[in-house]
């Protein structure tokens, strides 16, 4: 009996170990191709209009940081929230300096991957060179899927994943965290715990005893105890119930003293009736992750179910959540071909024209959330397909045409918005999603090829496309999309596009110098993500170092990433300024792996290979002439304030020529803000506002030079005040 028992859980573990990855919530039907335009350049965007940049060398002059090498070439920095976090610059209350990058992720030394995969860590000294790479578990577990959080007051990092440890064969999650407030070093690790116990820690909770809750997502933000700081993890289920996935959420209270002396920690466990009704019911799936506020008490799931984007909301630090959704679903025409049969684009199975529309995608799930607007919005990018009603009747769908959007939660309004992120009509900012194919909102089909088809633009939001049933290997296990932010509302969002490659792979004429060489595509908002810069592509491709339409090169080619393959990249979660006011700067910093073969071997596509992980940092320019001028409303830039010198009072007055929202606000010399002045919309005319020298608290400010900036739209224009007492 011994022996059968150890050879059953044996099999267990190899079962289980095959395919710990998330699974697609829908089935892939074939894709249409008739009328697809996969080429997007001198068509729908200047593909070099997008902000400016520079790779900011290391303290060893190297552009980019080598941390490791690893055969696991699927998602190694996980799929959520953020696995490159930085430290305080000094780490209380021991006082040691700290202010480097901590990073997680899963690593492979073998090309066994189904049994040899631990969770590894980097740390990145302030300067961005290496500081040491190792596991965090001393024992040779195979392990996964990691997150990182890094308290803010000590520096200590913690460390989730998943692994199978206990005889029950069941996979669970498992925490660390590093005491770097004792040692002043990185790698002081405490023995490895179970967070999540899996089923016995949720059975009370659903009243499952099947339940698989891995995946781990881990934040650190204040807490309503003085002196504490709160930890949040949270896992997603494995079990396919048919809907779902449901969550399991954990949080906890801690001191320094409490991880000085390893404490486990007391934790407070619930799940969300909600997401285990649509979970065990089979009612409907669930893209989500969840995001922790740094500065108050706000915890938030968010995400979409079936038709419909949700926040599951708390401003009690955990504590109670209160459930939010908007329907996102919009009726789409089905155009037909111009010639006779007329045969509509999308058709039923039974060859009837379908009824179409436009609806939230549980592909490009792989996003985390940010914080904007003094922490009344969250956003997050991910996407919306083009669906029939039979198929969304039936649980399938059409992977090849999706869109990227970013969506945001008002959390004063408990209203939802969304951004055409890529693939635009004429306004982006809108509350109608754009048409492919009626990208000038005439209501009638922009274009037809020589075929008759109408022709419909696409987007290909992934690093990786091979179609050969690939189509959901690229928007589902190959996507990437991540964003971060800094309090003055600068953002920056970043994922993968393969449009280009994608026509070298159909041989389109023209595109075959981009095989295999899928590109970066990032976008910048200086104003809360009200207005989006163009996209900039960056790339690792040789033949893209000139401009020259007819090959389809915009001279994108980043030749600091020569010889390599960039994809997985995942940003961190800190956007520093590096210059403000009047001159925009910021430091965007990231990590990627640098693909040996193209494709994810783990997924069956190309090969194993000792693929190389990296750190990197870039120089992003903010100013307002990197976003889109055609944009900008029609305003009277005669921007001034009078008296200046002034004392008390002064009097800032602009004038605009058509309705518009105009923001104003002042800031010092360091580039932080001291009140804002105005945020409303505002009718065509001359306006006024008087400043009286407070702050946002009320209280007087010292005499010195002052900046006062006003926003409207995308444009920005900032002026410069003395303050004399």
């Amino acid at each position: 009996m011994k022996i059968t028992a150890i050879f059953l859980i044996t099999i267990l573990f190899v079962f289980t170990f095959a395919n710990d990855y998330m699974q697609p919530a829908q089935i892939a039907k074939d894709s249409y191709y008739q009328g697809m335009r996969f080429g997007r350049s001198n068509v729908l965007m200047q593909r070099n209009s997008g902000p400016e940049y520079s790779f900011i060398p290391n303290g060893d002059g190297e552009s980019t940081t080598y941390l490791t090498s690893s055969y696991y070439d699927y998602m190694p920095f996980s799929y959520n929230g953020y696995n490159l976090r930085k430290q305080p610059a000094i780490s209380q209350p021991g006082g040691y300096p700290a202010d480097g990058w901590y990073v997680s992720y899963m690593r492979s030394e073998t090309q066994s991957v189904g049994s040899d995969r631990r969770a590894y860590y980097s740390y990145i000294n302030s300067d961005g060179t290496l500081g040491e790479s190792n596991n965090v578990n001393s024992q040779p577990n195979r392990e996964g899927f990691t997150s990182l959080a890094i308290d803010p007051y000590t520096g200590d990092p913690f460390v989730v994943w998943h692994a199978l440890t206990e005889p029950d064969g069941s996979l669970d999650c498992h925490m660390t965290y590093a005491i770097y407030h004792i040692t002043g070093t990185p790698g002081s690790w405490r023995t490895p715990f179970i967070v999540i116990d899996n089923p016995e820690m949720s059975q009370p909770f659903t009243g499952h005893d099947d339940d698989v809750f891995i995946f781990p997502q881990v934040h650190v933000g204040p807490s309503p105890l003085a002196g504490h700081r709160r930890v949040h993890v949270y896992g997603n289920n494995y079990i396919p119930y048919g809907g779902g996935p449901n969550s399991l959420y954990l949080y906890a209270d801690f001191t320094d003293e409490d991880l000085m002396y390893t404490s486990d920690l007391d934790w407070t466990v619930q799940s969300f009736p909600y997401f285990d009704e649509l979970a065990y019911n089979n009612l409907a799936m669930i893209n989500k992750d969840m995001i922790v506020s740094e500065v108050d008490g706000k915890v938030i799931f968010f995400g979409n179910v079936a038709d419909s984007l949700f926040a599951m909301y708390s401003d009690d630090y955990g504590e109670t959540f209160t459930k939010y959704a908007q329907q996102l679903k919009q009726p789409m025409d089905n155009p037909t071909n111009q010639n006779p049969p007329y045969d509509p684009v999308w058709e039923n199975d039974d060859g009837s024209p379908a009824e179409m529309f436009i609806i939230p995608s549980y592909d490009l799930s792989h996003y985390n959330g940010i914080f904007t607007d003094s922490n009344t919005k969250i956003q997050w990018m991910s996407g919306v397909n083009y669906n029939s009603q039979e198929n969304m009747n039936g649980g399938t769908y059409w992977p090849a045409y999706i869109y990227p959007k970013i969506f945001t939660f008002d959390t004063n309004t408990s209203e939802f918005s969304f951004y055409d992120l890529d693939v635009q009509d004429t306004d982006p900012g809108d509350d109608h999603l754009a048409v492919a194919f009626d990208l000038d909102d005439d209501g009638e089909v922009d274009e037809y090829d020589e075929d008759g088809w109408p022709i419909i633009a696409m987007s290909c939001p992934s690093w990786f496309f091979n179609s050969d049933g690939g189509w959901q290997d690229s928007y589902f296990h190959e996507s990437n999309c991540k964003m971060v932010s800094n309090p003055y509302d600068w953002i920056v969002c970043l994922w993968h596009d393969s449009a280009k490659l994608q026509n070298a792979f159909y041989e389109v004429p023209g595109y075959a110098g981009w095989v295999e060489q899928p590109e970066i595509a990032l976008v910048i908002s200086y104003d809360a993500g009200i207005t989006w810069s163009d996209i900039r592509y960056i790339n690792a491709n040789p033949n893209d170092n000139v401009v020259d339409p007819e090959n389809h090169y915009d001279g994108n080619y980043a030749p600091e990433l020569e010889g390599m393959l960039p994809v997985n990249v995942s940003l961190g979660d800190k956007l520093e300024v590096l210059s403000n006011l009047p001159d925009l700067h910021a430091k965007l910093d990231f990590v990627f792996m640098n693909d040996g073969d193209y494709g994810s071997a783990v997924q069956g596509h190309g090969s194993f290979t000792n693929n190389t992980l990296h750190y990197a940092a870039i120089d992003i320019n903010f100013n307002p002439a990197s976003i889109n001028e055609e944009t900008i409303p029609t305003i009277d830039v005669q921007l001034f304030n009078y008296p200046n010198p002034f004392n008390p009072t002064t009097t800032i007055s602009f004038s605009t020529l058509e309705e518009s929202k105009v923001g104003l606000s002042i800031y010092n010399m360091k580039g932080q803000h001291v009140k804002t002045l105005l945020n409303e919309q505002l009718s065509v005319g001359q306006h006024s506002v008087i400043w009286d020298g407070s702050d946002s608290n009320g209280k007087r400010v010292g005499s010195g030079i002052y900046f006062y900036k006003m926003k409207t739209g995308n444009f920005q224009q900032t002026k410069k005040m003395i303050l004399l007492k």
